[in-house]
């Protein structure tokens, strides 16, 4: 039989139709680009600085322009200077190379924060280099959704690659951290695209497929060390194809595995500059060494490094900051609908993602698993291997690595999420049902005007499941809601509404006065704004970022001192991070405590309002709220009894500094605070019975013999006055009330001479 011959006109015919639906994905990819960045660079232009940006972008320029990696070796460096490159180019561009030259890498690790806070807000113009710097990282998210349409396409046909496309461009948590300065949305591509090439490879073996997930999979591991998943990930997959599908032969396999460790191995030092050193001072080449003090927190990884580290098989700081992120972020608190814990709870990432992901998308991918599990014949089942097992196994290692601050640290699953909903939205619109298609709309309806209500705080979105935005603080902190990112809108709400000055609780490392924001700061302030932190300035304004209102890096007392706030209406949400409320007078507790830890905190907190803040009047209330859970610290009595002396109520003062040395009768202290204050009620004969037990049980203490001879003087006995104030000097020579007394009563010791015959 001879073989038919197709008629020209049915080849033009065939062209032609390929032909349109290349210029329908080029249309359609144009759109989605010009969209997305539009999205984009209208949101980030709204943010200030978010905590974590500062770092990043001087540890890249310094990197990038200096070749210096001393500043933050958390993160391997590549995403840092892929942001800070357009910083090259810009005029003007400072850096303090005079603080790296001085540095030693210890020291550096407690300070670059500081020299991250400087280059952007004190050297420069911060708001032209995060401009410039976040539309810069914004490519790893238009080239996420190329690879998220590029996958769906060959997978599900076009119309499934235009929904992930879609539903990319409207995802709240991949919008957010794709606008900023940080490695999180950089590794979610490069992730991403090293498990689709891997696929596009066990499918048609092709060099370009290998040298795509090689390349990918090298810009995960110097992206962000938990990119290193990534090589694990590419072991299982392939042998899952060697002895389960049997579609590669195990040469083939060992041959894509291998070029995928060589590239990541040549990468990493490349992006290092083939140097071992992370820097050097004149005089000195600099490393770090963290394996002894991280070896509690990393006891397996910590004697591994060391040995790669010795025999200098990678970078010094690659090796030395993969360990000490990884100890260094098990450090930190977590919070969880209320509750704190120190380690973390192993299903924190699976609360917040049913929490942070639109409720379409968590329906969508539900029916996307559907789909998956009931395709049991290749390709379809091979498929799966690629869509679902690398999310899993990421988010596994999330779950057991004890960093709970974000759902951002598992971002990587969200494009295979998107790439499963696709699947579910392909099957739910191909339904014959015919309320199908009608019920697809609404569920996406829906989303968008979430996405739309959300935009552009889209950091701070929470579903329905959560309770919206507004309910989000309740449940989850830190980069899932507020990071820092609302001075600027703050600012405009002051402005809007004529408020020139606001008491500030920011979390944050942005410098509010770069906004123009005049601002009085609160306890829980930035580390270089600490020494500013003064009691506010009432009635006023009082903002208060939601992480700083959760507690969870404050330690008890400034937790109880914000937590009246919880149930109280505010004035103003600002993005739903910062929340504004107009205060006559600072709220006081409930009366109810929480437990011990709840108890001891009144105290802590009244010792720090007293002694600090000068806070007289709600010291004392935290004094009496801890007292009546605690009547018997005589100590506590005594300081309530100062703080009331204080306020001038000195009949209440020296009742309760009786009660206390009937309390503690060996205080020392307690003898000469009541003592001062009978003093100074005109109760010298009293008072001197008080001195002279303070003076006994307490012969070192200055104050004590101050307060006697001050008696003693009222006496009619100078000379031995002068003693006792010689006495005070003689312990203290900087204390000034003694020196002053002393000069007096030497007056008047001559005066008396001058007048005897």
């Amino acid at each position: 039989m001879k073989r038919r011959v197709p008629a020209p006109e049915a080849d033009s015919n065939v062209l032609r139709r390929d032909h349109r639906r290349r210029l329908w994905i080029a249309g359609i990819l144009l759109v989605f680009a010009a969209v997305y960045m539009t999205l984009g660079v209208v949101a980030h232009s709204r943010r200030s600085g978010t905590w974590d940006e500062p770092m990043h972008l001087a540890s890249g320029y310094a990197a990038l322009a200096d070749g210096n990696y001393l500043v933050d070796p958390s993160h391997p460096p590549f995403a840092r200077m892929w942001a800070a490159a357009p910083l090259l180019v810009m005029p003007d561009v400072h850096i303090d190379r005079d603080a790296l030259d001085r540095t030693t890498s210890p020291r550096w690790l407690s300070e670059s924060y500081e020299f991250a806070r400087r280059f952007v807000y004190v050297g420069n113009d911060a708001n032209n280099l995060l401009f410039a710097s976040r539309s810069m990282m914004m490519l790893w998210g238009l080239a996420l959704g190329l690879l998220i349409f590029a996958w769906t396409y060959e997978w599900l046909g076009l119309t499934p690659a235009v929904l992930a496309l879609t539903f990319f461009t409207i995802e709240p948590n991949l919008a957010a951290h794709a606008s900023l300065v940080t490695t999180d949305a950089a590794v979610a591509c490069a992730m991403f695209g090293a498990t689709y090439f891997l696929w596009r490879t066990c499918r048609r073996p092709a060099r370009s497929g290998i040298a795509g997930a090689s390349l990918c999979a090298a810009m995960a591991a110097i992206t962000k060390f938990s990119g290193l998943i990534v090589l694990p990930i590419i072991l299982l997959i392939l042998a899952v194809h060697v002895l389960y599908t049997r579609t590669l032969a195990f040469r083939q396999a060992a041959r894509i595995a291998a070029a995928a460790a060589l590239a990541v191995y040549v990468t990493v030092w490349a992006v290092y500059g083939f140097r071992y050193a992370p820097g050097e001072t004149p005089g000195q080449t600099l490393r770090f060494d963290r394996s002894t003090q991280v070896r509690q927190n990393a006891p397996l990884l910590a004697p591994i490094a060391g040995w790669i580290d010795d025999h200098r098989l990678l970078p010094n700081a690659f090796t030395q900051g993969l360990l000490y992120s990884q100890a260094s972020a098990r450090e930190l608190p977590g919070y969880l609908a209320g509750h704190y814990s120190a380690d973390g709870w192993w299903y924190y990432f699976p609360v917040a993602f049913s929490l942070k992901t639109p409720a379409a998308l968590l329906l969508l991918f539900g029916a996307g698993l559907i789909v998956l599990v009931r395709r049991r014949t290749p390709p379809e089942s091979s498929s799966g291997w690629f869509v679902l097992v690398p999310p899993a196994i990421y988010l596994a290692a999330a779950m057991i690595s004890g960093i709970n601050v974000g759902v951002r640290h598992i971002l990587p699953i969200y494009p295979f999420v998107l790439l499963v909903a696709a699947a579910g939205a392909a099957r739910w619109i191909a339904s014959s049902h015919r309320v199908a298609r009608p019920a697809f709309v609404a569920v996406t309806a829906f989303w968008l005007f979430a996405f739309a209500m959300a935009y552009p705080n889209t950091l701070t979105f929470f579903n329905r499941l959560a309770g919206g935005p507004h309910n989000g603080s309740r449940m989850l902190t830190d980069s899932n809601l507020d990071w820092g990112q609302h001075l600027k809108v703050l600012k405009r709400w002051m402005d809007d509404n004529g408020v020139a000055h606001v008491n500030l609780a920011y979390f944050g490392t942005a410098d509010p006065a770069y906004y123009g924001i005049k601002c009085t700061h609160l306890p829980g302030a930035p580390a270089f704004a600490a020494p500013d932190v003064m009691r506010p300035r009432l009635p006023g304004y009082v903002a208060i970022s939601a992480t700083i209102a959760s507690g969870v890096y404050l330690d008890p007392r400034w937790r109880l001192f914000y937590r009246p706030f919880a149930d109280r209406m505010p004035v103003a949400d600002i993005g739903h991070s910062i929340r504004v409320y107009w205060v006559e007078r600072w709220p006081e507790p409930a009366e109810a405590v929480q437990g011990p830890d709840d108890i001891e905190a009144h105290r802590a907190l009244a010792d720090a309002l007293l002694f600090g803040q000068q806070w007289i009047d709600l010291a004392i209330v935290h004094y009496r709220a801890y007292l009546r859970h605690r009547p018997a610290d005589g100590e506590a009595t005594t300081r309530l009894g100062v703080a009331l002396a204080a306020q001038n109520n000195a009949g209440e003062a020296i009742s309760v500094l009786r009660r206390a040395v009937t309390l503690v009768p060996d205080s020392g202290r307690s003898q000469r605070v009541l003592a001062e204050v009978l003093l100074a009620a005109g109760q010298a004969a009293d008072a001197g019975k008080h001195a002279e037990r303070a003076v006994e049980l307490t012969p070192t203490d200055p104050a004590a013999h101050d307060v006697l001879g001050v008696i003693l003087v009222l006496r009619g006995r100078p000379l031995e006055a002068r003693t006792r104030f010689e006495s005070a000097l003689s312990l203290d020579a900087e204390y000034a009330p003694a020196r002053d007394h002393l000069e007096r009563v030497n007056a008047l010791i001559a005066g008396r001479r001058a007048e005897s015959p």
